[in-house]
């Protein structure tokens, strides 16, 4: 059964009578064409295309506006995602080569990133690659705008965080050696020299930092607290505690910057709810692989609408849906995100402290470590305090194991879990097949030993660029 509705074909020619319709009624039409136009070629193919925006649009102050939406709107899909047949989100993506999620569709190329085996043609990356560099560019572009018009608006500090959001999630998803090619404001095309996995983390930072200044210059506490937390993401992710623990120190804890979602189009659906509850080609693993986190275990079981079956962790909702869109696993759907109107949070206070927290127990500091936990776990019914005892019980590693399970559940299906599994390996010493999952693929099968995304083949076309640097987290 394909994925793509099979369009009827009543009425419409083959490709054969197409062409005969070509040769007996085409031809002559052409022919009519041209004998009007006095045979002038130029003419016919010189046409105005008012729909498309041209460089030179970037001159008019009233477009900035429209820079703006266009950056927000291709950051919404290639971080959180639509409807349709798009699958290629970067939560979506990221979430399947981690523990987040499990391919129950029959697609080919989503089966190799849950198996850890991706080929540089996989045609599902290559479109998620491609929509993570249009908003990248979308944002440069939107920021060039604002420059040029309106500089130090809160606007612009905005699209500089995007293009800070989409350089960290780049670091997180990809390999080591990924360029980053450009267009310039008078239509020059260059081509990007590849970047190690850090220097993305650095570019990444220089975004948040402007981003920071021109948020204070506005006065726009909104848009500095949404810097913050991606400068303390970034630093995180490239192991400068810190700095990292200094940035959120600054962000509230009911902070939330959201994608919004609508359900006037497909395109502005919830990714997530779309390809998980929808059309059910995703869903909620248990220990993915035989150790992946148990998020169905630790969970809340519930009904499709809500009602509570069995009491978990009330971050973690789930319920058993019937078939998979494969027909080969049961679907386990999600209750985060219960419509496609459902907002996805992208930077949250509630991050914030979770970095604080690793960073305390970086230091050695448990006790500031648990009651940052606690703190958190106090605002959300159903969730009781960790003891004193309980954690004076746990190794050092038991400890990182406890953080990073609290990360996950708090941050569940927001495109962070890649990044912390990364991050054990890195950071932590863990070994790839003791943090990935490894040991059953539940469609049968063994797994690869990817821990990132390989740079798509379409990059070969890039003169600086030949391969990863390397595949290591």
């Amino acid at each position: 059964m394909s994925e793509v509705s099979d369009m009827s074909t009543t009425n419409i020619p083959s490709s054969r009578g197409r062409g005969r319709l070509l040769g007996a009624v085409g031809l002559a039409t052409l022919a009519g064409v041209f004998a009007l136009a006095g045979c002038d070629f130029d003419r016919v193919l010189d046409v105005d295309d008012p729909s498309t925006a041209q460089l030179e649009d970037i001159d008019d102050p009233e477009n900035v506006p429209v820079f703006r939406a266009h950056a927000v709107g291709e950051t919404q899909v290639a971080y959180a995602g639509r409807g349709g047949a798009q699958d290629n989100s970067f939560i979506l993506m990221s979430g399947l080569l981690s523990d987040e999620y499990e391919a129950s569709g029959t697609f080919t190329t989503r089966v190799e990133v849950d198996q850890r085996n991706v080929q540089t043609t996989n045609a599902t990356v290559q479109t998620t690659y491609r929509l993570m560099h249009r908003a990248r560019l979308a944002a440069i572009r939107a920021d060039r705008a604002y420059e040029q018009h309106e500089a130090g608006a809160p606007g612009q500090a905005e699209v500089q965080a995007l293009a800070g959001l989409m350089m960290n999630a780049f670091g997180e998803m990809f390999c080591s050696g990924q360029p980053f090619s450009e267009l310039t404001p008078d239509g020059e095309f260059i081509y990007g020299e590849p970047l190690t996995t850090q220097q993305v983390f650095a570019e990444a930072i220089d975004w948040y930092q402007m981003a920071g200044n021109t948020a204070a210059e506005a006065g726009s506490a909104r848009m500095e607290h949404l810097a913050s937390l991606g400068l303390a993401r970034a630093h995180l992710n490239r192991g400068e505690w810190d700095q990292a623990a200094a940035a959120a120190s600054t962000v509230p804890t009911g902070f939330e910057y959201v994608i919004l979602h609508d359900g006037a189009t497909g395109r502005q659906w919830n990714g997530t709810w779309n390809f998980v509850n929808n059309v059910a080609r995703w869903r909620i693993p248990d220990a993915a692989g035989g150790n992946g986190l148990p998020y169905r275990t630790l969970g809340t079981e519930a009904t499709a609408g809500g009602e509570i079956i069995r009491e978990g962790d009330p971050r973690v909702v789930w319920f058993e849906d019937g078939p998979a869109f494969d027909n080969q696993v049961t679907q386990f759907s999600q209750l985060r995100f219960a419509d496609r109107e459902d907002p996805t949070p992208i930077a949250t206070g509630v991050e914030a402290r979770l970095i604080e927290a690793e960073v305390a127990l970086r230091q050695g500091d448990e006790g500031s470590f648990l009651q940052i936990h606690n703190d958190l776990r106090a605002q959300m019914n159903g969730l009781e305090p960790f003891s004193e005892e309980d954690v004076a019980e746990l190794s050092p590693q038991e400890l990182v194991d406890l953080h990073f399970q609290e990360r996950a559940l708090w941050l569940w299906q927001t495109g962070h879990r890649l990044g912390d599994l990364r991050r054990l390996i890195r950071q932590y010493d863990r070994t790839p097949d003791d943090v990935f999952p490894s040991q059953e693929y539940h469609k049968g099968g063994a797994f690869g030993s990817d821990v990132n995304f390989p740079i798509p083949v379409d990059e070969e076309n890039n003169p600086n660029f030949e391969a990863c640097f390397d595949r290591e987290a």
